[in-house]
């Protein structure tokens, strides 16, 4: 009678071994990621409602909650980064009485978009901190990596630090009216061990992958981190005009010389018909003596 219960025993531990497997490797949730699943690193959770910005015609800017869970007492971080990306700009200068342009260059190695929100002062932290996770006010991280490059006899030459600051704080104020750099404090709610906030994204947002970075600190150090991807995608007709800028430059540049003309033979009809319908034929005006 022991053989039977040996083997009842044997079966027992085998199912129990197997949901005990089981539940090791099968998730919490089984829900599809949506873009509200939480991405941690170390004991911090971030979680978003979305993952995906499609950039249409009409697009004006888009937002992003976030939510999380932190150590308690713990302040929180934030940090959005898109990837590097060339911009060429202008230096204008007066030749005699008119203004133009004296040099062009291109700025390399600065993020396209890059916004740091916290939930007390980034300016408590201290430097070193502050160093640690790229957050320190007034960009000197973004502005030490940064290269402007010019055009010579036909060679690219490397602008040197005194030359190439003048166009690094300039494309820093560019980026900061268009809103795609910018320090925000106070700006994410800290309640317990949770906390949550909202990324206002600009229309002139970067395409492509961007990354959201939250640090948790507590006692001096950090005390967690965590990353959340998001992608910036074109849709429409502008991921269309997008690729065949990309693909075919010479008739990206011809079809917008025929668009700008065509505006502009629209416009003058439209003045005309105006100056047509506001002064009238001065013939139908009566003459009184």
């Amino acid at each position: 009678m022991k053989k039977p219960a040996s083997i009842l025993t044997l079966i027992t531990a085998l199912v129990v071994f197997t949901v005990l497997a089981a539940a090791a490797v099968t998730p919490v949730s089984s829900a599809p990621d949506n873009g509200n699943q939480a991405a941690v690193a170390g004991p911090l959770a971030l979680a978003t409602e979305i993952d995906n910005i499609d950039v249409g015609m009409n697009f004006n800017g888009s937002q992003i909650k976030f939510s999380g869970q932190a150590p308690e007492g713990s302040a929180i971080f934030l940090k959005v980064l898109s990837p590097d990306k060339k911009v060429g700009l202008s230096k204008q200068g007066r030749k005699g009485p008119v203004w133009l342009t004296v040099e062009t260059v291109q700025v390399s190695r600065m993020p396209g978009m890059f916004q740091v929100m916290s939930s007390g002062k980034i300016e408590d932290l201290p430097p070193a901190l502050q160093q640690e996770m790229g957050i320190e006010p007034g960009y000197p991280a973004l502005k030490k990596t940064a290269e402007v490059t010019s055009k010579h006899d036909e060679k690219t030459v490397v602008l040197p630090p005194e030359e190439a600051n003048e166009f690094i704080e300039g494309l820093v104020r560019i980026n900061e009216k268009k809103g795609l750099y910018r320090y925000e404090n106070n700006a994410v709610e800290v309640s317990g061990s949770s906390f949550k906030g909202t990324i206002n994204i600009p229309p002139d947002v970067p395409r492509g992958e961007s990354k959201i970075y939250a640090y948790a600190v507590k006692d001096g150090k950090i005390a967690g981190t965590a990353v959340k991807d998001f992608k910036v995608t074109s849709v429409g007709l502008v991921q269309s005009l997008n690729i065949m800028a990309q693909q075919n430059a010479v008739a990206y540049g011809i079809m917008a010389v025929v668009v700008a003309l065509g505006a502009g033979l629209l416009v003058s009809a439209a003045f005309k018909e105006i100056n047509r319908i506001i002064f009238k034929d001065d013939s139908s005006v009566g003459t009184h003596h």
